[in-house]
């Protein structure tokens, strides 16, 4: 896309400077001053998780009652682009690209930790006694809800905001352009500016929390599988190893290999699913995923508002308000990164393929290696070597446990991999305007991810990850407000100029 609105200069130095500048002194910061940073960030997942979850399940609701509105007679025809604007890709590598970036290593982590957790501790919506066939039903009901419609609404509206406001008035595939319907030519001064420094902190978050995860899923795994002691600094040593590979695609410019490997990593998840659906207890993971669909749909409403009022604890802010939260923080790069790749395109099918399709293709994959989790009972391995030890616990009760630790193994790298170089290269996008901006500004931004990731993973604290997707993403939160009243308005002014 020609940009006329965008600088020919290699950055913008406003967002640059102050976005690398606090990157820099977090950085310093956590390194100086543990202990004082990790006081901090504890009172911050506390207040934001106490005072405001209520509004974190409000928002996603909207969100997800938006979608559905987007997909109808009124707007689901209109394209993102003009009318004369056709697809780029076809419908199967459109999906794979927008699901592969998407979705990540987090989907590997969380896959068969997460039923397995409630099933030996039920959540507070459904209660019950620990380790029972329905407390193993209601478990993988609110993985679904986890993974569900609520968390790719968030991905779906701000495609459709950034997607439409692009390509129909020539703007730059930047997050402050979701906020044209709203501001109008604003975004291009500094409340622009101060959008796209908040998209950089989100994604620094999002992706740091995810590096996190695969650091310490990496780390077991080899110590789990293979008996390796890496020692204390394993997590540092995985995290700098990542860090240098997808610095140096994303440097390079290797989007062809980056490609391949995510097509190839889309047939092993495939191929992973569908061996531990044939080996493992395969009646049982189907009666599962069709039982716990249905209460899921029955439960739906009720699961997206329920704040858990009167219950000790705060389960809804580690588990609900977090993943919403993480979502958030991954939202600003991955809607830029489907709107330009749905150019061409309607709402409908936009909406569907990321709401939808991805939303089913979850669902399968807890249902089935989930399910694996709950029916083997790997709580005991867990609670021994953490969560990140599920998906190795469950290799070991399967056939060909060293062919498939590979595969888990593989899997946990490339989607990584894919992820991150999508997100460094979405990083110098943010500060530059452009959409294939200077090598060394897209390394300098890949670097920074594993930066703030190491100091964040270090610890090996799960929920000092956790804390930091949910601290950059509070302020996303009024702002997706903002990009759900401004997405509607901007259709519906659009409609009317152009007489649709």
């Amino acid at each position: 896309m020609n940009n006329t609105t965008t600088s020919t200069k290699p950055f913008d130095p406003f967002v640059f400077w102050i976005s690398a500048s606090l990157t820099v002194l977090f950085v310093l910061w956590s390194i100086l001053f543990p202990e004082n940073m990790t006081t901090v960030i504890n009172a911050v997942f506390s207040w934001t998780t106490t005072k405001w979850a209520w509004l974190y399940l409000l928002t996603v609701f909207m969100l997800v009652i938006g979608c559905f509105v987007l997909m109808g007679r009124k707007y689901g025809s209109m394209k993102l682009g003009l009318p004369s604007d056709k697809p780029e890709f076809s419908n199967f590598s459109w999906f794979a690209m927008l699901f592969g970036s998407a979705i990540a290593a987090g989907i590997v982590f969380w896959g068969p930790a997460e039923p397995a957790y409630h099933y030996m501790s039920p959540p507070p919506y459904f209660g019950g006694e620990a380790n029972t066939p329905a407390t193993g039903a209601n478990a993988m009901t609110y993985s679904f809800f986890h993974w569900g419609l609520s968390a790719w609404s968030i991905y779906a509206m701000l495609t459709i905001a950034i997607g439409h406001a692009c390509f129909t008035h020539n703007l730059p595939l930047k997050f402050s352009s979701a906020f044209y319907y709203v501001i109008g030519d604003k975004i291009h001064g500094t409340w622009g500016k101060i959008l796209d420094i908040f998209a950089v902190f989100a994604t620094l978050g999002g992706l740091a929390t995810t590096t996190g995860f695969v650091a310490l899923q990496l780390s077991s795994g080899l110590k789990f599988q293979y008996g390796m002691q890496l020692g204390p600094s394993s997590t540092y040593i995985i995290i700098g190893i990542l860090t240098a590979i997808f610095t140096l695609s994303v440097y390079t410019g290797l989007q062809k290999g980056v490609k391949l490997i995510g097509d190839i990593n889309m047939w092993v998840f495939v191929l992973v699913w569908f061996f531990v659906l044939v080996f493992g207890p395969s009646i049982f993971l189907i009666n599962l995923t069709i039982n716990s669909l249905g209460q899921y749909l029955l439960h739906f409403i009720p699961m997206s508002l329920f704040t858990a009022p009167g219950f000790e604890g705060n389960w809804i802010g580690s588990w609900t308000v977090f993943y919403w939260a993480w979502w958030m923080s991954w939202a600003p790069f991955v809607a830029v990164f489907i709107a330009r790749i749905s150019k061409g395109r309607t709402i409908r099918e936009t909406v569907a393929a990321t709401l939808i399709l991805p939303t089913l293709g979850n669902f399968l994959w807890y249902g089935v290696v989930g399910g694996a989790g709950i029916n083997f009972n790997v709580s005991a391995t867990m609670k021994e070597h953490g969560m990140e030890s599920a998906i190795f616990a469950i290799a070991q009760n399967l056939p060909m446990t060293g062919l498939l630790a590979i595969a888990l193994i593989f899997l946990i790298g490339t989607f990584f991999l894919t992820s991150a170089n999508s997100a460094a290269l979405a990083l110098a996008m943010f500060v530059s305007g452009h959409e294939n901006p200077g090598r060394n500004l897209r390394a300098f931004w890949g670097i920074a991810l594993g930066a703030v990731a190491a100091v964040l993973a270090g610890s090996g604290s799960l929920k000092a990850i956790q804390t930091a997707s949910i601290a950059t993403a509070f302020p996303l939160m009024f702002l997706l407000l903002l990009v759900l009243y401004g997405t509607f308005k901007g259709l519906n002014q659009y409609k009317k100029e152009n007489n649709e």
